[in-house]
């Protein structure tokens, strides 16, 4: 025989326990909500790279007209860049590439992995490598000021220009869905 006090306990219990399910579930989707992490994580491929000459002059930005590349941002605050320029030659012997076929290939190339940390309030992101093709970047902050635009994450920022003044580049990113 079902006691009617057992019956009400455990539809109670059950209800409380689908409510706390719930409950937990709006809970991590806020919290992730919040992280201005959860909008970066994922892997980016690189759209366009570009910069402007204190003249007006627009050019493609440090990889070429046909750049290529990948960043990835984990929601641990991880992240590693990639960046190619398309265009450069392949070796006429991967076993032996010359000393030329070697430089061409190191000055259309750059990575690094390391962290990364946001600036909400300012619209800042700062890479931090750790483990950069240049080893000269290692501990360096690479600040980028960020937007997100028609799904697209678009960076810019500015570096000193070799005949005075400075350029201001943009480099847009898409987010690889598959």
């Amino acid at each position: 025989m079902i006691r009617p006090r057992l019956v009400l306990f455990l539809l109670f219990a059950a209800g409380m326990l689908l409510a706390a399910q719930t409950a937990t579930r709006k809970t991590v989707k806020a919290a992730a909500e919040k992280d201005p992490r959860s909008q970066f994580v994922g892997t980016w491929k690189l759209v366009s790279s570009t910069e402007v000459l204190p003249d007006g002059t627009r050019r493609a930005y440090g990889f070429g007209s046909h750049p290529q590349g990948y960043l990835v941002y984990d929601a641990t605050g991880h992240m590693c860049a990639q960046v190619v320029n398309s265009d450069r030659p392949k070796w006429k012997d991967p076993e032996h590439p010359t000393p030329e076929e070697i430089k061409t290939a190191f000055d259309g190339f750059g990575g690094y992995c390391g962290t990364y940390t946001i600036d909400e309030k300012n619209s800042t992101l700062v890479h931090m490598p750790e483990v950069p093709f240049d080893p000269n970047l290692v501990g360096s902050p690479k600040p980028r000021t960020y937007r997100f635009e028609n799904g697209q994450l678009i960076y810019t920022g500015s570096e000193p220009f070799e005949q005075g003044g400075e350029t201001h580049w943009t480099m847009i990113w898409e987010k690889v869905t598959k």
